[in-house]
């Protein structure tokens, strides 16, 4: 069977689509990476969809495909494969494969099992790149992965084999039909696929199957049909039979105690729990936590009984309740942290679950979307926040800055945001999309200095930021010195600015408020240094400048009104401290 190129097909190639960027340029064609991800519900956001399509390309760069070739032609030296993975026939040329293999197919390529990579040239047309033969007995290559999240039309896909744990963010689409083995709405569980790509270079997992140990998934069963059924009481009040005693763990004899109060309950449990070996506490969390945990995690009770567990289970080894508690958690992540319980069920897996089990916690931030979902995880959750983007990369950390982004002056100034805010910002003013976020900031900068709450964000900032930010945020406050130093809560902006300062930029603050302007009587300074909250900038700059010539330019500013500034209290504190400087330096005790 013959074929000619098509004349997409014999367009100039250009390399596999990997960005240098965390995410990808916008294209108007079709996604290359992930089928239906541009028009799922369940993934709104388009810097996340860019970012997990860049990654999952990355990830597949160099999965090998089955095929075999169905057309070559020997005098133009190229042919096409053809592959149950791949929609259509693929091009290649002999130019891509070793001297080995390349001479082998000049004496007869048709019919031969090949592997190759796939590469896409754009206008619908692919090739085949590191083309090599392969025995005829070689199957199709399974990649390992865990289901994430589920849409109305399949499911979401982690692929973790290879680059896939370096690159956490890429998702691959599982159509519903591809998931038979699966149970709908369950999330976290590892699985198997194949890779199937079209000829718009959208790819899909394929034939998705659980990942368990099978000898795990049998002796689970075993144990089911050795499990001996439990007597009902015949009353409330009433405990059950010795026979049913014999063969019930400690934690299952502890939940059969109804006459006690539940938090007679919930301390004999937790005690009970931090004894317990691998064997009971699985049983016990199979049992009676399992189907219920999401309800649990957000009782007064039931949520230390869950702690006690999950810390437990921390220190054991051979056990998967962490593993199952974390899936439970990511299914139920908003309904479990709208209470302060389940918050703190949260908090205990962060502390004590291990780096992959945080961060498969942590990405559920990138679940939030909106200003109002963020504002209602930090009503009670503000620290958890605040851990999470601890074990967030800088892509991840972008993402949930971009989700803020406009709002963040109004969530500054709120007393239940300005925490959470503050946290994500020092989390973000090392990375490169901080410059995207810093206009923002920069325009309500001097408002938000001023504001009760803002005012702690913009400090932190400044101790924090790299040295060309920090001088652009420093930089708002020039010419406003006199202003903003007796502000109640700016004044503690000014200091920190101070502190953080270059030695330039210390000396201008200083001049600013020691020059006389045409409309002033007195200089600045000798408001400031009466004033509560101006005498404490002006303290700061005595202790910044010191051994530095604009040093002495302040101090005589100050003390060429010396008598009238020791009848002010504030003022007062500011004299002592000069003539202590004056003493220390006559005595020799000077610090240099």
């Amino acid at each position: 069977m013959d074929r000619t190129r098509s004349v997409s097909e014999s367009h100039p190639t250009c390399p596999l689509k990997k960005y240098q960027n965390n995410s990808p340029p916008g294209t108007a064609g079709s996604i290359s990476a992930s089928s239906s991800l541009s028009s799922l519900q369940s993934v709104p956001n388009k810097a996340r969809k860019d970012f997990a399509k860049s990654s999952l390309t990355k990830v597949l760069a160099d999965y090998k495909f089955l095929g075999n070739i169905v057309t070559f032609k020997p005098q133009e030296a190229y042919g096409f494969i053809r592959s149950e993975q791949v929609t259509g026939d693929v091009f290649f040329s002999l130019n891509h494969m070793d001297s080995t293999d390349k001479a082998s197919c000049t004496t007869g390529a048709l019919g031969r099992w090949v592997n190759f990579v796939i590469k896409d040239c754009g206008k619908k047309s692919m090739e085949a790149r590191q083309v090599s033969l392969v025995p005829s007995s070689t199957t199709v290559s399974y990649l390992s992965g865990r289901v994430m999240n589920w849409a109305k039309i399949g499911c979401f896909i982690q692929v973790t084999s290879g680059l896939g744990l370096q690159h956490l963010h890429n998702r691959l689409f599982a159509p519903l039909v591809e998931t038979n083995e699966l149970v709908i709405g369950e999330v976290g569980i590892g699985v198997t696929f194949k890779v199937h790509v079209d000829r718009s270079f959208r790819l899909e997992g394929r034939d998705v199957k659980r990942g368990e140990n099978n000898d795990e998934v049998s002796k689970e069963k075993d144990n089911a049909k050795v499990r001996k059924a439990r007597r009902r009481a015949v009353t409330e009040g009433s405990i059950v039979g010795n026979e049913e005693d014999e063969g019930a763990t400690e934690g299952e004899k502890l939940m059969s105690l109804k006459h006690i109060t539940n938090e007679e309950f919930s301390d004999e449990l937790v005690i009970a729990v931090e004894s317990m070996d691998a064997c009971d506490l699985s049983a016990l969390f199979d049992k009676q936590l399992k189907t219920r945990l999401s309800t649990l995690a957000q009782q007064p009770v039931g949520s230390k009984v869950v702690v006690a567990v999950i810390k437990r289970a921390a220190r054991l080894e051979g056990i998967n309740v962490e593993e199952k508690i974390t899936r439970m958690v990511m299914a139920n992540f908003k309904i479990i942290c709208s209470t302060k319980q389940g918050c703190a069920v949260v908090q205990a897996g962060l502390e004590n679950f291990s780096p992959a089990n945080k961060v498969m916690l942590a990405e559920q931030l990138l679940e939030l979307d909106t200003v109002d979902e963020f504002s209602v995880l930090w009503v009670h959750g503000s620290h958890i926040f605040s851990m999470m983007l601890g074990s967030l990369d800088e892509n991840s950390l972008a993402m949930v800055g971009f989700s803020l982004s406009g709002h963040y002056a109004n969530l500054s100034s709120h007393i239940r945001h300005y925490k959470p805010v503050r946290a994500l910002l020092v989390s973000l003013v090392n990375t490169d999309s901080f410059n995207e976020i810093l206009p923002e900031v920069e325009q309500e900068l001097v408002s938000l200095a001023c504001n009760k709450f803002g005012h702690f964000i913009i400090s932190a900032l400044i101790g924090s930021s790299p040295s060309t930010i920090k001088s652009r945020l420093i930089s708002a406050f020039t010419s406003k010195i006199a202003t903003l130093s007796i502000h109640q809560v700016c004044h503690s902006v000014i200091v920190t600015a101070l502190e953080q300062g270059t030695a330039s930029t210390q000396a201008a603050f200083i001049e600013e408020v020691c020059t006389v302007s045409t409309n002033q009587a007195d200089m600045a300074v000798i408001k400031l240094t009466k004033d509560r909250y101006g005498h404490v900038v002006v303290l700061a700059m005595l202790k910044v400048s010191r051994h530095k010539q604009v040093h002495n330019v302040l101090k005589a500013s100050i003390l060429c009104k010396q008598d009238e500034l020791m009848e002010n209290e504030f003022a007062a504190k500011v004299m002592k401290t000069i003539k202590t400087e004056f003493h220390n330096r006559t005595s020799g005790n000077y610090s240099k």
